[in-house]
């Protein structure tokens, strides 16, 4: 592996869930790359297949309830073929996983104590002694107070926005290269969120950790991400840098998105759309899979699956759009783009 290829690269991932109504195609052959050092934010609507995705990812679904394809290397290695013991010692050692409610992710029969020294000597063979001044360590890196007392309290003495500080230095706990954070801030307080966020990034730049992050909050985005991949219903249908992304949405969902954020009215040219949304909510299995809320969809959109092509000419910045493709013109989607300012915070 060189320094130019990808820590994490999923290609065409599928993880399909059988049902008593038919297959649910939850995640339905997404493909992005994660360079080494760098923050990607996975984005969209609740139900778009993010926590799926990454869940498939670091082998957290149950093969028998959901059948997962596809590739997703890690360092070069495959990990869908990994076996159980080699994905254990990968998972929490070299990929952690940050989840997005701490009150349901720590035991809640434990200390605080016990669960991180347990996190660090699965990891390192330390003794309890070393592992337990690890974690006063740890505690005190994520800035909780106290935090030799902290270790023999229990997960319900902390507040939310402690317990979730808690779980980022179980995360950290073995010094890992690359940190998955599935929504971290989704359970918190408003007041709260942006101070979880400015310390997961700092933690991200002292310790050079790359960073996956699962958000749908675009001011996240907007302040975090290098990169961006843009999910709908199971299917990737944009991806690039934050900045192109955000001046030059590409795919009409990514628009609609970004105008249900900043609370701007419906988009333009409803009357041409070809379908409506069935009374199930169905999504199309052919074609584009956004063509029944698309105001530009045409015929062709029923067609073959749109390949990802460029957004404005930009190669690394592209959108599964026929409207970027040679035969359409694609001011007919981007004239009517919203743009979100890059500066935006949490504090605007």
């Amino acid at each position: 592996m060189t320094d130019t290829d990808p820590l994490l690269s999923v290609d065409d991932l599928h993880a399909h869930i059988a049902t008593a109504d038919g297959t649910v195609r939850a995640v339905d052959g997404v493909s992005f790359d994660v360079q080494r050092g760098e923050t990607v934010c996975l984005v969209g609507e609740s139900g778009s297949g993010k926590t799926l995705t990454c869940d498939s990812i670091t082998g957290l679904v149950s093969s028998s309830q959901v059948d997962v394809s596809g590739s997703v290397t890690f360092e070069g290695e495959e990990l869908l073929s990994a076996g159980e013991r080699r994905l254990r010692s990968i998972r929490g050692n070299r990929i952690a996983y940050l989840f997005q409610n701490a009150q349901n992710a720590l035991d809640p029969v434990y200390t605080v104590g016990d669960q991180l020294v347990e996190a660090i000597t699965f990891h390192r063979d330390v003794s309890d002694g070393t592992a337990r001044e690890r974690a006063i360590d740890l505690l005190q890196t994520v800035g909780l107070s106290r935090p030799a007392e902290r270790l023999d309290a229990y997960p319900h003495e902390f507040s939310d926005g402690m317990r979730q500080r808690v779980l980022i230095a179980i995360a950290l706990a073995a010094e890992p290269d690359l940190l998955i954070a599935d929504e971290p801030t989704s359970a918190l307080d408003v007041t709260i969120q942006s101070r979880i966020i400015d310390l997961i990034d700092d933690l991200r730049r002292e310790r050079d950790l790359t960073l996956l992050l699962v958000t749908h909050d675009l001011r996240v985005v907007a302040s975090l991400a290098d990169r961006v991949v843009v999910m709908y219903a199971g299917n990737a249908v944009e991806r690039g840098p934050v900045e192109a992304v955000l001046e030059q949405p590409g795919h009409p969902y990514t628009q609609s998105l970004f105008r249900s954020f900043v609370g701007q009215g419906g988009t333009n040219g409803p009357d041409r759309r070809t379908e409506t949304v069935g009374r199930d909510g169905s999504i199309p299995k052919e074609g584009c899979c956004f063509r029944r809320e698309c105001p530009h969809a045409v015929k062709a959109c029923r067609g073959d699956e749109p390949p990802f092509e460029p957004v404005a000419g930009v190669e690394d910045h592209r959108a599964a759009c026929i409207y970027h493709g040679d035969r359409k013109d694609a001011r007919t989607v981007l004239d009517t783009a919203p743009q979100l300012d890059r500066g935006v915070t949490d504090d605007d």
